[in-house]
């Protein structure tokens, strides 16, 4: 059986209105980026609106399975704290995610 015919057909379907199996998690993936991109946005202007050197971040990279913990400033431990949290989120979110679009 030829492969490039049930790949036609399927674009077919997909032109006809019908949405494929990864339009939701292109779509979330989108608007995580976008999310993201406005947070960036936030932030950015927020310290050049208020001038306040006073600020604090924190941070949670990912090194295969080993985890780099960074943060600054005075409230530094709260930001890890939601960057920790925000991680937990994230990967409950991939592993859920996972399930709903098993490979195949």
């Amino acid at each position: 059986m030829d492969c490039s015919g049930r790949e036609g057909a399927a674009v077919m379907e997909t032109e006809r209105g019908q949405e494929s199996p990864s339009s939701l998690p292109m779509r979330l993936f989108l608007l995580g980026f976008l999310l993201m991109f406005a947070g960036v946005v936030v932030i950015m202007a927020s310290a050049l609106l208020s001038g306040d050197a006073n600020v604090s971040g924190g941070a949670i990279i990912f090194v295969g399975p080993i985890p780099i913990i960074l943060g600054s400033g005075p409230n530094a431990f709260l930001a890890v704290i939601l960057a920790a949290v925000l991680t937990i989120i994230g990967f409950i979110v991939f592993f859920w995610m996972r399930k709903q679009f098993p490979k195949g």
